[in-house]
């Protein structure tokens, strides 16, 4: 299919997911959020993609090369997304898909925008069954003051009304093109993900039911999930990890290399990850005698499994300071954004958060119920798509014990800080090998502990 050029796309995001309990543009498939799937998906299309959102804290570090436009009309639902995208873009017309409907697939795309390019019409939209779909839609941007005049007015703020004001266009769809353009609303509906995506990974939290004692009364709270995961290497059964059922393959991945079983992504042939049996295998190029020595070391907490021993594992001390400055301010903003970029902990207030910054801007950052998982995952996510750690910095919100310390110093990271405490063997640990270490990083608070020269003042 040719690409459109003339004609521009936005991926409508950020409904209040009510019935779900969950950004359904952070559902995690193949790997990454949907909200990420759907933009590669659109951008084989179109030569200009955006997306549009009330809020761009979770998505920021997620979406590379796209604009991330939020709302000016907040609480407006898809109206508002759909004005806010419209103003931005710079072409006369604009396709509008709703993040939530991952089975359209190209041919119902390109339909409704071929369909848009040769009608006289201000809409042109996909039809089932006489009922007429708004979020899969080619909108004019003479319209936006037509959409502005709707938005003054709370019973207005349906897109369908404004397809009966203006002058629309409609595209019908029947038999399997038909079924593709429903959307995922409810936990229900997730095994329509797994029509479109190979991977599709659990949902991370659960409505549970609930009685408040005091203040208002609430039916139903949002939980995050936590599942008991058995983690083998080469059949050997290395640890049962307490996490979120998200990112495990990642969760694996950093967990290894904290034992240091893998240092390069070529020694990990495969992780195979089994939901139902609450199991993920690793297939590592290491020796069995390696992977043996290393279980001999575990012992496991409420914080995921820990190395610590009579001895620990083999390190190597930083190369000199390598270069790498970042200021007291970027860690600051970087540990005070954390929280507002996780949406489980958005929904729960039941997670550590972890991220890598290459001192720019954070460039990963996944969360968990452990805050050593949280680093893990961080960490598996760097290895396995081959991200150079050793000019970066590692901030997190759990405190900073001897374990998050080997962490770091496995991917030669230089910095790591925390908007919690240290402990006397972190510091002990980060003196001798050349990591600096940072705690307390919170209302405008830095605790430089060793090897301070790597944070300037700004």
């Amino acid at each position: 299919m040719p690409r459109f050029k003339k004609i521009s796309a936005v991926l409508l995001c950020g409904g209040k997911s009510e019935r779900l309990g969950f950004p359904k543009e952070m559902l995690r498939v193949d790997g990454a959020p949907l909200a990420v799937q759907m933009v590669r998906r659109l951008k084989a299309l179109f030569d200009k993609v955006a997306l549009s959102t009330p809020d761009g804290s979770y998505l920021r570090h997620l979406v590379e090369g796209v604009p991330i436009i939020e709302d000016e009309h907040r609480d407006a639902g898809p109206m508002g997304g759909i004005v806010t995208g419209l103003k931005h873009a710079d072409t006369g017309k604009v396709f509008f898909l709703a993040c939530d409907m991952p089975l359209v697939h190209n041919d119902i795309i390109g339909a409704v925008v071929n369909e848009a390019r040769r009608a006289d019409a201000e809409a042109v939209c996909a039809r089932v069954g006489g009922v007429m779909q708004p979020l899969c839609a080619v909108y004019s941007a003479s319209l936006v003051p037509v959409l502005e005049q709707m938005l003054l007015g709370e019973g207005n703020r349906y897109v369908v009304r404004l397809l009966d004001r203006v002058k629309t266009r409609c595209v019908d769809f029947s038999g399997p093109d038909a079924a593709r353009l429903r959307d995922v609303d409810t936990s229900e509906d997730l095994p329509l993900l797994r029509q479109a995506f190979s991977d599709v990974e659990p949902l991370p939290v659960r409505l549970v039911g609930v009685k408040r004692v005091g203040g208002l009364p609430i039916e139903r709270d949002v939980v995050v999930e936590e599942w008991p995961v058995a983690v083998f290497a080469n059949g050997v059964k290395l640890a049962t990890v307490l996490c979120m059922p998200t990112g495990i393959r990642e969760l694996v991945g950093g967990f290894a290399a904290y034992l240091g079983l893998v240092e390069r992504r070529e020694q990990v042939r495969s992780i195979e990850v089994d939901y139902e049996a609450k199991r993920a295998a690793l297939a590592l190029d290491v020796e069995d005698a390696r992977i043996k020595s290393a279980v001999q070391l575990l012992v496991t907490s409420t914080c995921g499994a820990n190395v610590y021993g009579p001895r620990l594992p083999d390190l190597h001390p930083l190369d000199g300071d390598g270069g790498f400055r970042v200021t007291r301010s970027h860690l600051l903003e970087c540990v005070s954004s954390l929280r507002s970029m996780a949406p489980v902990f958005s929904r729960t207030g039941c997670t550590h958060q972890a991220a890598f910054s290459d001192g720019q801007g954070i460039r990963i950052l996944y969360e968990d119920i452990g805050r050593h998982n949280a680093m893990d995952k961080v960490v598996g996510h760097a290895l396995m798509q081959g991200v150079d750690m050793s000019r970066g910095a590692l901030v997190t919100t759990g405190r900073l014990n001897a374990e998050m310390v080997v962490k770091a110093l496995r991917r030669s990271v230089p910095v790591l800080a925390s908007r919690s405490a240290v402990s006397t063997h972190a510091v002990q640990l980060a003196e001798t090998y050349g990591l600096t270490l940072v705690g307390f990083a919170r209302n405008a608070r830095v605790n430089v502990y060793t090897r301070p020269e790597r944070v300037e003042d700004e």
